[in-house]
């Protein structure tokens, strides 16, 4: 089933997808996309998920369709208007006079959700109920609690028998909840301030966010007054949306700070401060290739070097040439060299850095800046502390390179959203992938301690681990990337986690798949007995690699 959706086209809201059943004792599955609920659509959407689901049924000549209470789950969809339409939805089917199926069974797992079925059943005119046979129920997961049918209108149209089926048993227990455990597993809540919201028109804004949430699959609110939004969904396309929402009030709502967010700062007012980095204009590095900056500028070219086409590499100025290499040789722990299982097959005693390269490509670039404005919101609201004044079992939790001192590298970072630059070893042949489209988690090993995600280093040692096979060490010059990292809302994990993480724990109550809350944190930071920490960040925007370093073992 999943080979078959993965040659569908892209779904929005509203869609019904056809697929092969699998092992599914059927002959055909409808996969549907459907929003949380929202007042401003009503029931629309879902009347038309449900016609469409009927038509494409009557299409094929199915006998029968079985529909369970759709977006009365994690969509919240209150459970008596999804009753009620979806048997209004039905009867109009059955009484269209052109259809074939003659059984149409609703099946939920709840309760609750099972009497708003039997009363809006109930409601419908001429509606009649029955017990159905036992022949009709599966006996490992359903009890049936009732059945009704509607005699279609149309004389020469047999009447259509409407089933509900329910059950309380364990096995429909344990179903229940692992759906929303993946649910959970794969969906965010992220909340930001937009102040600039206010001058905008509300049609306008309303236009723009429903494209948003029918291109993204994300449900959106706004309070125009404080300027709040709230967008939650499937992780990525909630960054995605994030970044769609930032540029849309940006550019309608000309919300480019005009002042020097440092003159809020040296005046002591930090909220004022990172609220006005929060919304100024996005600009590349001012250490970057002049032309490139001009290009880049949003009053000049609004879109203007958004593609790969533009990626720059340039070799950097003595100062911060000589930064890195200090940074390099500073990290560097010649006592651990070879300990540990991704260290196989090491014995050299130091690193020679031959080149260093800066990596300009404004479009990585701009993702990475638009995140870390939502950070900067989130540190204007106290949602986020900086990771030297955490103190978790009293480690000392100062970042290394951070701790090195550095100024030319420590004046081009923001400690207040947690902005590290941190190492990351990788393979010369994947390179040039990683500085034209970043650094991708989805592609990589999924036996990190920690899951799939992008894993970084605050020592060279580390890093330079996974410049080669370990079982195929080689000669010649090597490569690492040092990137910027944003660790935003950090988690600091003191145990190696049972299972393999697919994002960062729930923020509220540390559990590593929550059902209960949409609030997680944006990185994870080991302090456990292992040789070296680890930075982990599962969103591709919160990673720049921003300089590329090659090196010799020596």
């Amino acid at each position: 089933m999943q080979g078959d959706l993965s040659t569908k086209s892209p779904a929005t809201f509203g869609d019904v997808i056809p697929s092969v059943p699998g092992r599914l004792k059927c002959k055909e599955v409808y996969h549907v996309v459907m929003p949380q609920y929202n007042h401003r659509y009503g029931t629309k959407i879902l009347e038309e998920v449900l016609t469409k689901c009927f038509d494409d049924a009557t299409a094929a000549n199915h006998s029968a369709i079985a529909v369970p209470s759709l977006g009365c789950g994690n969509l919240r969809w209150p459970m008596a208007t999804v009753a009620q339409c979806m048997i209004d939805t039905a009867t109009k089917h059955a009484q269209s006079g052109s259809n074939h199926l003659k059984f149409i069974n609703f099946v939920v797992f709840d309760q609750a959700v099972h009497t708003a079925f039997i009363n809006a059943m109930s409601q419908r005119t001429g509606a009649k109920s029955k017990q159905p046979s036992p022949a009709s129920v599966s006996h490992d997961h359903s009890s049936t609690a009732g059945a009704s049918y509607i005699k279609a209108s149309n004389a020469q149209t047999e009447e259509v028998t409407f089933t509900i089926y329910t059950s309380d048993n364990q096995a429909a227990k344990k179903c229940q909840d692992r759906i929303q455990r993946m649910v959970k597993e794969n969906t965010t809540q992220k909340t930001f301030y937009e102040p600039q919201l206010e001058n905008i028109d509300q049609p306008t804004i309303f236009t723009k966010v429903t494209q948003i949430e029918k291109s993204f699959g994300v449900s959106i609110d706004i309070d125009i007054k404080t300027g709040k939004v709230s967008i939650q969904g499937n992780t990525n396309a909630v960054n995605d949306a994030t970044f769609e929402i930032m540029q849309f009030t940006r550019k309608e709502g000309g919300g480019h700070s005009e002042v020097d967010p440092k003159s809020y700062l040296r005046a002591g007012n930090k909220q004022k401060y990172l609220l006005a980095l929060a919304n100024e204009k996005i600009k590349l590095p001012d250490y970057w290739t002049e032309s490139l900056r001009k290009q880049f500028s949003e009053k000049n070219h609004p879109d203007a070097l958004l593609g790969t086409e533009s990626l720059n590499t340039v070799a950097v100025e003595a100062k911060i040439h000589q930064a890195f290499v200090d940074m390099v040789e500073k990290t560097w722990r010649s006592d651990l060299v070879g300990q540990g299982r991704d260290a196989a097959g090491l014995s050299h005693t130091c690193l020679k850095v031959t080149g260093i390269q800066r990596v300009e490509n404004p479009s990585l670039f701009k993702k990475y800046a638009t995140k870390r404005q939502e950070l900067f919101n989130r540190a204007a609201n106290k949602d986020i502390t900086t990771l030297s004044q955490l103190n978790v079992n009293g480690a000392v939790n100062e970042v290394t390179t951070k701790a090195l001192g550095i100024p030319e590298l420590d004046a081009i970072l923001y400690s207040e959203v947690n902005e590290y630059f941190l190492f990351h070893g990788t393979k010369p042949d994947v390179t040039t992938t990683i500085m034209a489209n970043g650094l991708d988690f989805r592609l990589g090993s999924e036996v990190g301690m920690f899951g799939k995600g992008i894993y970084c280093a605050e020592s060279a040692t580390k890093a330079d681990q996974y410049a080669d096979d370990k079982n195929g060490r080689t000669t010649g010059e090597k490569k690492m990337f040092i990137c910027r990292v944003l660790l935003g809302k950090p988690y600091v994990c003191t145990t190696v986690p049972k299972e393999k993480l697919q994002r960062p724990p729930c923020s509220v109550c540390k559990k590593t798949v929550c059902t209960d809350h949409h609030q997680q944190f944006d990185s994870v930071v080991s302090k456990t007995s292992n040789l070296f920490r680890e930075f982990v960040v599962y969103d591709l925007t919160q990673c720049y690699p921003e300089f590329l370093i090659t090196y010799k073992r020596v």
